[in-house]
This record gives C-alpha cells, structure tokens and sequence, in this order.
C-alpha cells in the first residue's frame, strides 16, 4: 500500500521527498514514536485490467499537544488527503476522511489539527465537519539589514540526531508558556521529525533563540525557510536579526516564515496571497463529540508543525 500511496502522491501531490521508494511514508506513517498513523486508501479495478488502481488515499498521524498550565492532549494531524485525477467526484475523499476519524477518536484522540490548500479547504469545512482558524500569515525575510552574530549552526545528520547534541537543544527548546494549544516537542518527537528522509534541516541558536531551518528555491533563486522559531528567554525575542543572519550564512536571496508564534517577534513583507506558491489555512476539528470545534485554538503553528517540508 506505501509503495501504491507514493505513486498516487507523487502524481497529485509532486514532493522531493517521494522519492523512487517508501522510505518517507513509512517514516511518516509508521515510525512516530506516539503511534502508528490511521491510513485509509480506495482502489478500483484498472482500467483496461490489470492491478487494482488507487484512487483516494486519507491519513491523519498522532500528535501530542501541550497546552496551558502543563496540559497535555492526545490529537492528531491531517496528513495527506488526495484523490486521483478524475475521481473526485465519487466523495471518496469525504467517505475515507470520517472512517479515519472515526477510527482515532475511538483511539483517544481529542481533535486533529491540519494546514489545507485554498482547493480543498471548502470541502473540509463543509463535507467533513473542520473550522477554518485562518490563513497561515507569511513574511518575507531580507537579508539585509541589521543581523546577530551570536549564531551556531549545525546541520542535522544522523550523528548529531544520536548524539548530545540533540539531547541539549532539545532540553532548552519548546520550554516557553502558551496561552493555547501547540506541539509538545519532546526529545523523542524532535529525533523522529529531523529524521524525516530526504530533508535537509539546520538549526541555528542563540543563548534566546533557536530556529529550525531548510532550503528551497524560488524561481531560480535559493531560498531558505525558517521551519521553527524557539525562545529560549523571555518573550517576546526578536528574531527578524536571527533570521537575516541564517539568510545570509545560507546564501539566499531572502527567507521565508509562515505560521505564528507570539513568543518570537518576526518583521518582513507580508506579500499578496497571488504571489504565493501554496498558500495555507489552519484548520481544526473535534474528534470527541464532547469538545466543540470553536473550543479548539492554538498558541503556535509553524511548518515544523506540520509537514510541508
């Protein structure tokens, strides 16, 4: 079934990290150290004969929120939620959505959170019972300008991952108070995420800050994207210094943040929804008939937090 789900994501939904195997979904469906995912996937007889052909494929994987006062919540968030070309119109992507959440509230799970595209994002809110929170923010970063010399940085590889030096950073990272739910980045989330295969991830830190960053490009031009943003101080800590620092040690024509986090303070262009690739929309939904989907709010969400890269 992995090696079925890579070809249809692979065509519907083109990623580096598909590459020729299933090295990435068995990473990110069977490897989680909370649980395996909840996988759900519709095949058809192939047209003109031969194997069955996948034609809808839905996943949501386990995630521990924390929330404030020390709580903590068993959730989940929305993976990947793809139908085949020329498909979608039988309601295979509304029928397999309610059997995985079905399946994970029976598990426990309270809510699952998700970032969905402009396409598909009606057809969450009024097919499968999700709340739209809102358009992720987006900024971007320049180079130029005031920076912070105070930075290390360090790629991760699977020696920094079994090393100390994970153990450090994360026992210094995702400490702040929050007034909302976010992702409880324990030690054991951390090495599993920064394992995804193949990403390339760095993290930068600071004596008040860590990031978490990758690179892309932008027509041509290299790009880095700030993933995550960690204050190790009191907040809210300036990052906008940081974040040309990283640009500029990355050699990129500038840098790109989406999400939120009211504990970092981030200063850069807000560009037009048009000018965006893959603009994104925070979505929740209940999976305890107890909780309200209005109930459901978050402190943080950054692209750490999901898996866009």
């Amino acid at each position: 079934m992995l090696a079925d789900a890579t070809d249809l994501l692979r065509a519907e939904l083109p990623d580096p990290r598909l590459a020729d195997d299933t090295a990435y979904l068995r990473w990110s469906y069977r490897d989680n150290p909370l649980s395996p995912a909840w996988e759900r996937y519709h095949y058809i007889e192939a047209p003109g004969g031969g194997r069955p052909l996948l034609v809808a494929h839905h996943v949501i994987t386990p995630r521990r929120f924390r929330g404030p006062g020390g709580q903590r919540c068993e959730g989940a968030l929305s993976q990947h939620s793809v139908t085949r070309s020329g498909y979608q119109r039988a309601r295979h992507f509304t029928r397999l959505g309610h059997e995985v959440y079905a399946e994970a509230g029976a598990a426990g799970r309270t809510f699952v959170a998700g970032a969905a595209n402009a396409i598909s994002t009606p057809a969450f809110i009024k097919y499968m019972g999700w709340r739209l929170v809102g358009p992720l923010p987006v900024r971007v970063i320049s180079p130029a300008g005031r920076s912070r010399r105070d930075l290390s940085h360090t790629e991760v590889s699977a020696s920094w991952l079994d090393s100390g030096g994970l153990d450090d950073f994360a026992a210094a990272a995702d400490r702040h108070p929050v007034a909302a739910w976010s992702t409880d980045w324990t030690t054991e989330m951390l090495r599993w995420r920064l394992a995804c295969p193949f990403a390339r991830y760095w993290v930068h830190a600071s004596d008040d800050l860590a990031l978490v960053t990758t690179r892309t490009s932008y027509k041509k031009l290299p790009v880095t994207v700030v993933l995550k943003t960690f204050p190790l101080g009191p907040g809210p800590v300036p990052a906008t210094g940081a974040i040309r620092s990283i640009t500029r040690w990355h050699r990129s024509a500038f840098a790109v943040y989406s999400g939120f986090n009211p504990a970092v303070a981030i200063r850069g262009i807000k560009p037009p929804r048009r000018f965006q690739p893959s603009p994104l929309n925070l979505v929740v939904r209940s999976l305890d008939p107890a909780l309200d989907n209005a109930g459901i709010d978050f402190d943080t969400f950054e692209l750490l937090d999901m898996d866009v890269y």
